[in-house]
């Protein structure tokens, strides 16, 4: 049994970042009190605590291990030591939000939303917030075949629905803007029908390239430079598409869930899915082909996260389990609670992850567990969100 340590939360918190294998590991967090920003060391103390005037869902961590944040239509940093960083106003319709945003070397891609949807924009602007470039995405017109609708005119029978415009259309989170080698992926969500689009973009010019057919959208991934993986769940649905640079569609697997992509090109999957059916860990082969590892009780997952030596660790239905490159799994850790988004691999196999006992009253529990996990995998996609820094960008 590893050396478990839990440390009660005040609040929720949000999502986890870090900014590399030594930390800090970064928290947002909401109570009754207020929301902040918080840096912890790997020892799950609380180094500085900064309060901030709303609370963004959205975190990314730059290679200097500032903390950006969205803050309406600004992007918000706070630097290393706690201090307050840059500003960055961004020019936008009086209707737009920022929805997503990466980093870049030099400057930022931000997805924008507009409520109630009158357009989907995406931007890449410099390190001053300057535009190099903006592209309005076609107007969605969403459709799915397992989206139905009941009138009178047919006699009440479900029928499909026919192509609507949403009322309502943002950026899915997370990994709805992932950037690989010369190519953007913006992926817009109707989130009353859980139907959504991927618009993929070239990131030098903004032209946009190819675009997915409407689907529920699912886990997606950067599996190599330009290419992408696009899950499907709902409705039926339930997949994962490989798609490479210029839109077409590689291999297609009936499996969907939590994605690893080690530095040796491997596909794993923690299969999830929203419905009583049994489901596994599983291995995805380019030639379309899979290998079945073993069924997998439960639903809510946090993690996985893919060591070096290609074991990896996840959390779920109360257990923190190690899957190794054979698929076969032991549970590492027993514990009370429910958990989802990310797992963080760190300094000696440290791992950190947040369970809740109920996510309304917004309790919490901070994990820290330690293992004999290797540092975490080179990998494009060795987490969710593909790195430590919640940053899912890789330029090659």
């Amino acid at each position: 049994m590893p050396g478990v340590e839990t440390v009660e939360l005040t609040g929720r918190y949000g999502p986890l970042a870090a900014a590399g294998p030594a930390g800090p590991v970064y928290a947002l967090t909401r109570s009754p009190t207020g929301s902040a920003l918080c840096a912890l060391g790997l020892d799950g103390r609380v180094r500085w605590s900064r309060p901030l005037n709303a609370t963004p869902g959205l975190m990314r961590v730059a290679p200097d291990g500032g903390v950006w944040l969205a803050d309406g239509a600004a992007l918000a940093e706070t630097a290393a030591s706690g201090a307050p960083g840059r500003q960055i106003a961004l020019s936008h319709a009086p209707d737009e939000q920022v929805g997503e945003f990466v980093v870049l070397p030099d400057g930022f891609v931000v997805a924008w939303q507009s409520k109630p949807y009158r357009t989907a924009r995406v931007e890449r602007v410099d390190g001053s917030g300057a535009r190099r470039w903006s592209a309005e995405m076609p107007d969605a017109r969403l459709s799915y075949e397992g989206v139905v609708e009941m009138s009178a005119a047919n006699n009440w029978q479900a029928t499909p629905m026919a192509p609507w415009r949403p009322r309502e259309l943002s950026p899915e989170r997370p990994s709805g803007l992932l950037v690989s080698a010369d190519r953007v992926l913006a992926t817009y969500l109707d989130w009353s029908s859980g139907i959504g689009m991927g618009f993929c973009l070239d990131l030098a010019t903004g032209e946009l390239v190819w675009v997915t057919p409407p689907h529920p959208t699912g886990d997606r991934a950067i599996a190599g430079p330009g290419a992408f993986l696009v899950g499907s769940q709902g409705y039926g649905a339930f997949s994962t598409r490989l798609y490479d640079r210029d839109g077409a569609t590689v291999v297609e697997w009936p499996s969907h869930g939590r994605l690893l992509v080690s530095s040796r090109g491997r596909i794993r999957v923690v299969e999830m899915a929203n419905d009583s059916s049994p489901r596994r860990l599983r291995r995805l082969h380019r030639d379309g082909t899979m290998t079945d590892g073993p069924l997998i009780p439960g639903y809510y997952t946090v993690g996985p996260a893919l060591g070096g030596d290609g074991r990896a660790a996840f959390f779920r239905n109360g257990e923190l389990q190690i899957v190794g490159p054979d698929l076969s799994v032991h549970t590492l850790w027993k514990g009370e609670g429910e958990g989802v988004g990310r797992m963080l691999l760190l300094e000696q196999g440290r791992l950190f992850f947040v369970l809740t006992s109920d996510w309304a009253k917004g309790d919490a529990r901070l994990v820290i567990a330690d293992t004999d996990l290797p540092p975490m995998d080179t990998g494009v996609w060795p987490c969710g969100e593909s790195n430590l820094q919640a940053n899912p960008v890789r330029r090659w």
